[in-house]
């Protein structure tokens, strides 16, 4: 689970456009006229058409794989669940399986499964242990699948396992790496490199990998394909969380079994401001950023060149009063 430390998978839905930075997603997309007639089915690419949204990720590959799940006729959701599990193949450094993240979430029907108010969906990474006596840094708790499987089940209409197969698809058959891994990887090469597994994925020849070559990984393949057949539960307290918690021994963890299952993602309102006669939400804690990201948001609405303050408040993150 060590080879490249993964950040937090960050995710915004909206309905009824979409973008996606990192993860966003949108819970229902009326398709309407988009729909082509006696096209492809609802489940194939092509099946909707012209625009109703677009993806933004850190790599191009994974953002193709999300809009190829909106033209299926995916929601936003399946599009940001698909981009995360393929994120974690070709970026491994922003959005990998042992990482974490958290989502805004938005439908706008107050029969909606989120009340019709802002919902984040937060699956930030929690410690597990400060290590053991070879750890060289704290281990936590992986939590994207999780995360990813409760924003699906909250905001997905396609199914999960069809998400999962795209990134499994990529890492069995491989990907030419990105520039964004080839310059994450050449930062951390030295302890990277320590780890044989993760030198040989990585690396070519004691050299961190170059932008444009194959990129394969066969045991995130098979980890993949694990919960792509059995389901995320396998990932927390079946044979894959024994495993998981097998290696963690022996990179210096550990991430018991314990751990794993007792790591639950979690839906909670967002917090929500008014802006004129719109309202924007952002990730309450213990997601990063989201009261920073508010309290420079509101000194920018009422002045919107004192930048300099909105930076300052943003670092110091100051305090905010939000109300759903």
């Amino acid at each position: 689970m060590r080879p490249v430390l993964a950040r937090l998978f960050a995710c915004v839905l909206l309905a009824p456009s979409l973008v996606l930075p990192g993860c966003s997603t949108l819970s229902d997309i009326g398709l309407g006229n988009g729909v082509l007639a006696g096209g492809p089915g609802e489940g194939a690419p092509g099946h909707v058409s012209g625009f109703l949204g677009g993806v933004v990720a850190d790599e191009p590959r994974a953002a193709l794989v999300a809009r190829e799940v909106l033209s299926a006729g995916g929601s936003a959701a399946d599009a940001a669940t698909a981009l995360g599990f393929a994120l974690a193949v070709t970026l491994p450094s922003r959005a990998g399986l042992g990482g974490g993240g958290a989502c805004i979430a938005y439908a706008a029907a107050a029969k909606s499964v989120n009340g019709g108010v802002p919902e984040a969906v937060l699956f930030t990474l929690n410690p597990a242990t400060l290590g053991g006596p070879r750890a060289d840094r704290p281990a936590a708790v992986p939590m994207l699948a999780r995360g990813l499987y409760l924003l699906h089940s909250r905001y997905g209409r396609s199914r999960f396992e069809s998400l999962v197969a795209p990134a499994e698809q990529l890492a069995r058959f491989g990907t030419p790496t990105s520039r964004a891994l080839a310059r994450d990887v050449a930062l951390v090469a030295g302890p990277l490199f320590a780890d044989p597994n993760a030198a040989s994925v990585f690396g070519r020849g004691g050299v961190p990998i170059a932008e444009g070559q194959g990129l394969v990984q066969p045991d995130l393949a098979t980890t993949l394909s694990q919960i792509r057949t059995a389901g995320v539960g396998d990932f927390f307290q079946g044979g894959l969380a024994g495993r998981i918690a097998q290696a963690s021994v022996l990179v210096g963890g550990p991430v018991t079994v314990a751990d794993l299952r007792a790591a639950l993602p979690s839906a909670t309102p967002g917090l929500v401001t008014s802006a004129g006669h719109d309202q924007v939400a952002f990730l309450p804690p213990p997601a990063d950023g989201g009261l920073a990201a508010a309290a420079a948001f509101r000194v920018l609405q009422a002045n919107p060149s004192d930048v300099q303050t909105a930076n300052a408040r943003a670092g110091g993150g100051g305090a905010l009063a939000v109300g759903a």
